[in-house]
């Protein structure tokens, strides 16, 4: 709806004993409103109020006693708004399909794939699932020493390691946070890599 229809829709819902013409303060002061970018205060004052009395205005305004009008007012460019940018499914399925045939068009392959992996999870063809497994956070000493034990069997490759580790844990420490001490022997012919 355009300035001029929500105009004449006031118009038209004017009673000849009930004066309820908004002012172009008030449109003004509204528009910032719905734009929810502003403090009420701020808002008065780029509707054109003083300074010093544009937080007062912008509570009186909005109180809903005095002056009904403009919270009507407020609430149909907040209904227009919802309406002209509002997210419903089939406007989201319409605008994926449209990006992704532009995209199509310009050789962006890439961009046309993505709209249409959306546009398919939000048509319910797809479902993106991801599970976390065995987050270390979560588990006990006891289980991230036997998820090793078992990974180590699986592969052996892996683990090819001689060295000597010591347990520097104290009990009462718990499962968490466990304290590795450092080796400060130097390497050997056994543990080191020839590098040659």
């Amino acid at each position: 709806m355009t300035e001029k229809e929500t105009d004449r829709y006031w118009e038209e819902r004017k009673t000849p004993d009930d004066e309820r013409k908004l002012t172009s303060r008030q449109k003004t002061f509204a528009r910032h409103i719905v734009e929810g970018i502003y403090s009420n205060s701020e808002c008065a004052r780029k509707a054109g109020y003083a300074p010093d009395i544009a937080n007062n205005r912008a509570a009186v305004l909005l109180n809903g006693r005095e002056y009904p009008h403009v919270l009507e007012y407020v609430q149909q460019l907040r209904e227009e708004r919802e309406r002209r940018y509002g997210v419903t499914t089939i406007g989201q399925l319409e605008r994926l399909s449209q990006l992704s045939l532009g995209a199509e068009d310009a050789g962006q392959f890439s961009a046309a794939i993505n709209a249409e992996k959306i546009r398919s999870a939000l048509g319910g063809l797809t479902i993106d699932r991801r599970e976390q497994i065995n987050t270390m956070d979560q588990m006990s000493r006891d289980e991230i020493v036997a998820r090793l034990s078992n990974l180590q069997k699986q592969y052996p490759q892996a683990f090819v390691i001689d060295a000597e580790y010591k347990d520097v844990t104290p009990n009462e420490q718990g499962t968490r946070g466990e304290l590795l001490e450092l080796d400060t022997t130097k390497p050997t012919q056994k543990n080191t890599r020839d590098t040659n």
